[in-house]
């Protein structure tokens, strides 16, 4: 996932935390669409669940059954009927085929799209539902990663003890800096960044690329640097 702004669920992102995790289901002939862009706010708050982002991810390149989800997140199934009952309703995901199993209907659920564009509009600070629309992006981003680096580390793939340098496998980089640019470096850095990203990006996983978290933020900012510089 790019950003929560841009809300890009890639497929093969999909994160392991289920150690025991079932192997994945053959893809689906019912390609999700290109792009879903949100344009209100109460699908926003329906997206930007920790948990919801997590279901979204593991159905977004091959359909599943709740049982299926539930097995990969280490949950019970009934704990996530309440959450694909309203990505369902905002037709987040949709359901992609039905069986008969034991007398009771089973539904595989897809993503709706392969990316989630969250509606600029919804963050204009000149009304109070845009004020809650950046807050609502902001939350449910920050809590999806502090969620993922929490799961991670129980399940021994993230080592935060590691040096940055000392094990590019298992170790965090973690980088909280000011930077100051003029508008033309500004603009360059953004597009290299852009282009790096680029580089290492690819829609389909390989079975011997492991995933890896990445989140990008580069932002003007109000607040100054010790020297007093903004």
């Amino acid at each position: 996932m790019q950003a929560l702004s841009n809300m890009a669920i890639h497929a093969g992102n999909t994160r392991t935390v289920n150690p025991a995790e079932p192997p994945i289901p053959s893809p689906s002939p019912h390609k999700p669409d290109a792009e879903f862009i949100v344009n209100d706010l109460d699908t926003l708050k329906v997206l930007a669940d920790p948990l919801r982002l997590q279901i979204v991810e593991l159905i977004t390149q091959s359909p599943r059954t709740v049982k299926q989800v539930a097995a990969v997140l280490n949950m019970q199934p009934t704990k996530l009927y309440y959450h694909i009952k309203l990505l369902e309703e905002k037709a987040l995901i949709r359901v992609v085929d039905t069986r008969i199993v034991s007398g009771i209907v089973e539904k595989q659920y897809q993503a709706a799209a392969l990316n989630f564009r969250v509606n600029r509009e919804l963050f204009k600070l000149t009304s109070q539902a845009g004020k809650e629309g950046l807050n609502v992006m902001l939350t449910g981003l920050f809590d999806d990663i502090r969620e993922d680096i929490q799961q991670s580390v129980e399940a021994e793939v993230l080592d935060v003890s590691a040096q940055e340098d000392s094990s590019a496998t298992q170790s965090m980089l973690l980088l909280r800096q000011t930077l100051h640019l003029t508008p033309e470096h500004a603009a360059e850095f953004h597009q290299r960044l852009r282009a790096l990203v680029r580089e290492y990006a690819q829609d389909d996983a390989q079975p011997e690329q492991d995933p890896y978290g990445l989140l990008i933020t580069v932002y003007p900012t109000i607040r100054r640097t010790p020297d007093g510089r903004t």
